[in-house]
């Protein structure tokens, strides 16, 4: 079976022209929208992972790389379909969101499927948000919505949100840095929603003490993708977000 699946890898460059142009699609999807961290409050199936490549040694992967999956038509696969790679990250440092475990999910890149059998399939890499690497766990390609205009509004200082984790561990960022917060679509946020992000003085009875601005890149039920655009200090997780209304 290794060897078969060894000799179709090697066979792609020239097979598979035809099945390496189908994701060329994805190439407008801008990258802060895939590439961001997410959260997920629940623990990922992670049944269908990346197995390896051609060499047996090699484990890290990029664009135009060909890879071994772990299932095939048996399990409903076929040529075309595309797929987010992504792994969960160990944060100790993420903020709880609503009452529950948060956990980190980084997205390394998306997909193509090019060759099928029974149970394991190969695809090629389309994209990276980074390095690939074997273990990784694979999830149906959703192409998020175009970015919307900036929605305007003044800020909701009253009922703040609050950045909850940022990808691969990082707890602060500046300007153009990306990072989640802890209001989704069930809180009636919208993608292009603008953000001010502040700090509280005097133990809130004080006046805010504004550090940037911010808007909203992707939406889930429960957190959202937010990408910051300027900012006169560091931004840390934990920090707080006025919601423009």
């Amino acid at each position: 079976m290794r060897k078969t699946l060894i000799s179709m890898l090697l066979l792609l460059p020239a097979a598979a022209g035809s099945a390496q142009e189908r994701p060329l699609a994805t190439r407008s999807i801008p990258s802060d929208q895939l590439c961001g961290a997410e959260v997920s409050l629940v623990v990922p199936s992670k049944a269908m992972k990346i197995a390896g490549g051609a060499q047996r040694e090699k484990q890290l992967f990029s664009p135009g790389d060909a890879v071994i999956i772990n299932a095939g038509s048996a399990q409903g696969l076929k040529a075309g379909q595309r797929f987010v790679v992504r792994r969960i990250v160990a944060d100790r440092f993420a903020h709880a969101t609503i009452g529950e475990t948060t956990r980190s999910v980084h997205t390394a890149g998306w997909l193509t499927v090019v060759e099928v059998q029974a149970d394991v399939a190969i695809a090629r890499i389309t994209e990276a948000c980074d390095g690939v690497i074997q273990g990784d766990y694979l999830e149906p390609l959703v192409v998020p919505p175009p970015p919307a205009d900036l929605i305007g509004g003044e800020p909701d200082y009253a009922r703040p949100a609050r950045l909850v984790l940022g990808d691969e561990r990082r707890q602060m960022g500046g300007a153009g840095s990306l990072l989640v917060m802890d209001r989704g679509t069930d809180h009636g946020v919208k993608v292009g929603q603008r953000l001010t992000l502040f700090r509280q003085t005097l133990e809130g009875k004080g006046p805010v003490a504004k550090i940037g601005d911010a808007v909203i890149v992707t939406t889930h039920p429960e957190t959202s993708l937010i990408r910051i655009i300027s900012s006169i200090d560091a931004v840390y997780v934990g920090d707080l977000i006025a919601i423009h209304r």
